[in-house]
């Protein structure tokens, strides 16, 4: 019987996607940025989380009908778990609720089509792209104890694996919108957004959201290694302003 492993719930949250919505954190994620506020979702085991069935996790969501809207599952990365949220999303639907997935968009498509057929739209998260992602969210700095470590053994995505997944998913209408964290030093803004307006361009209605870097919330050693790197509000509205000259004009920004 499969079972997720699950950090924690939130009943309710409107920051997930679109409405009210119960937002799932699963426990285990393929990647390790540095500037990650969920960092204790990283490690594929953990004492906090909790293993459920498809059974026991919609009766959990059904507490919440008629308050929201659907549900959004976060992280980690849900997508390592695309059988069992498949199969999830299926009964989901027969309540008559929507099922957002917040990815950081480094998976293997062909393997997960099934989700992607179910899932009514993804959170798209952009890293950055090339040898920037190599330290940004591909090393194992911060990552303790071998048998904790992260799942799929921290793969580098070389080849911009998850530009060419979000242009598949914008192909077919299953992005809510795009996000970036800005993070000064590591990648050329210039360069990114340049990919990310190429991938968006046959499409006006997904917005990107620009989310400026912060050390709050972070663990100290995370926090530390961000030091120097986090950039001033005016450079958040020069990179809004590089976004509308890259063809992107729905931009929304958090400073």
């Amino acid at each position: 019987m499969l079972k997720l492993p699950v950090h924690r719930i939130i009943p309710f949250s409107n920051v997930e996607g679109i409405g009210n919505r119960t937002s799932i954190f699963v426990q285990g994620c393929n990647v390790n940025c540095l500037y990650c506020h969920n960092s204790e979702t990283i490690p594929k085991m953990s004492e906090a989380a909790r293993y459920f069935t498809v059974d026991e996790l919609v009766e959990e969501i059904k507490k919440q009908i008629p308050f929201i809207r659907g549900i959004t599952v976060s992280g980690g990365e849900p997508t390592l778990y695309h059988r069992f949220l498949t199969e999830l999303f299926h009964r989901v639907h027969q309540l008559g609720l929507t099922c957002y997935i917040d990815s950081n968009g480094f998976f293997n498509r062909e393997r997960i089509e099934p989700l992607i057929r179910v899932t009514d739209k993804f959170l798209f998260d952009v890293k950055g792209i090339g040898k920037a992602l190599e330290t940004l969210c591909f090393s194992d700095f911060l990552i303790e104890g071998s048998s904790n470590g992260r799942i799929e053994g921290g793969r580098f995505f070389t080849e911009n694996e998850h530009i060419h997944n979000l242009k598949y998913l914008l192909s077919l209408d299953k992005v809510e919108e795009v996000r970036l964290v800005y993070i000064t030093g590591y990648y050329d803004p210039d360069q990114v957004l340049g990919i990310i307006g190429e991938a968006m361009a046959a499409t006006r209605q997904v917005p990107l959201k620009l989310i400026r870097v912060h050390g709050k919330g972070l663990t100290v050693d995370r926090a530390k290694m961000l030091k120097g790197h986090i950039p001033k509000k005016s450079d958040m509205e020069a990179l809004r302003d590089l976004a509308y000259l890259k063809g992107i004009h729905q931009i929304n920004y958090i400073l």
